[in-house]
C-alpha cells in the first residue's frame, strides 16, 4: 500500500512516476489530490478529493446524478478503482465503475477539521491493508474522520473509539 498526500507544495513533483513504479511493484496507491490537473494521478487505485477539490477538476454539477456521471467519467479517464468524495457533514460518497455508495457522516459536534482528510486516507489504507473490503474500509474511514473533527487541533482516532473497545 502506498499513500501519496499531495499538499500542492511541490513535494510530489514526480507523482506520476511514483504511481507508475508503485503499481508496477504490485502496490495499491491511494492519493489525496490537490490542484486542477488530476492527469498526474492516472493509474492510482483510489483518490480522495473533497467537494471543493473535485469541483475544481470536473466543474459544478447540477444534481447528484450529474455528480455521479462526472465522478465516474473521471474514474474511467484516470483508470481508477474508485474515487472517494469526502463531503464534510454530508459524509462520503464512493464512486466505482458500476456502483455508487453514500455513507452518512456520523453525527457529532465539529470542533476542528484539521487533519480530517489525512485521517480518511490513513484509515482507509490501514483497513484495506488489513484485508477489509473497500466499502467496509470507507465506513471505518468515515467513522475515524467523525471522531477527529470532534477534537481540537490535530488529533487521532483510537482503536477503542473506532471499534467501541476500551
Amino acid at each position: 500500500m502506498v499513500i501519496l498526500s499531495d499538499y500542492g507544495k511541490g513535494g510530489l513533483a514526480h507523482i506520476a512516476e511514483m504511481i507508475r513504479r508503485a503499481r508496477r511493484a504490485g502496490k495499491r496507491v491511494l492519493v489525496d489530490p490537490k490542484g486542477d490537473d488530476y492527469s498526474r494521478y492516472k493509474g492510482a487505485s483510489i483518490i480522495t478529493p473533497n467537494l471543493a477539490e473535485l469541483r475544481e477538476v470536473v466543474g459544478r454539477w447540477k444534481d447528484e446524478q450529474d455528480l455521479k456521471k462526472r465522478a465516474q467519467a473521471l474514474c474511467q479517464s484516470l483508470k481508477l478503482e474508485a474515487l472517494l468524495l469526502t463531503r464534510g457533514e454530508a459524509g462520503m460518497t464512493l464512486f466505482q465503475k458500476t456502483r455508487t455508495t453514500t455513507i452518512k457522516a456520523e453525527a457529532r459536534e465539529v470542533f476542528d477539521v484539521t487533519g480530517a482528510g489525512d485521517t480518511v486516507i490513513a484509515a482507509l489504507a490501514v483497513m484495506l491493508a488489513a484485508g477489509a473490503g473497500l466499502e467496509t474500509a470507507v465506513r471505518i474511514a468515515n467513522r475515524a474522520a467523525g471522531i477527529v473533527v470532534g477534537k481540537l487541533g490535530t488529533a487521532a482516532a483510537t482503536h477503542g473509539e473506532l471499534f467501541g473497545k476500551k
